[in-house]
């Protein structure tokens, strides 16, 4: 998996999607901008609580760093975890009592 991004570069990166949103900008005075996330869709709330009153919600940013920081924290590189086929118990419980010694590949 190439990317176009090298271990140094200072990187965006949205969490949920395991993606990276792009590199750093700087202010004039050498500060990272912040990147803003999209907000998400309204809820609605369903009981009625205080509908007279509005929560203003806070803003909330990608985290940057690093792009070998990111990487590993947030595992944007490299391939998922293959699910391992596992018995449910009762299968396994019944090849146990019946076998001393089986595989499940065999089978």
């Amino acid at each position: 998996m190439s990317s176009d991004f090298t271990n140094d570069d200072f990187v965006y990166v949205n969490p949920a999607k395991r993606e990276v949103m792009g590199k750093v900008q700087w202010t004039k005075e050498g500060m990272p901008e912040k990147m803003e996330r999209a907000d998400p869709e309204p809820d609605t709330d369903e009981e009625g609580g205080n509908d007279h009153r509005k929560r203003s919600r806070r803003k909330q940013y990608y985290p940057w760093g690093t792009y070998r920081t990111m990487k590993k924290l947030f595992r944007i590189e490299g391939k998922e975890k293959e699910i391992e086929h596992y018995l449910p118990l009762d299968d396994a419980m019944k090849l146990a009592i019946e076998e001393t010694y089986w595989d499940t590949a065999a089978s």
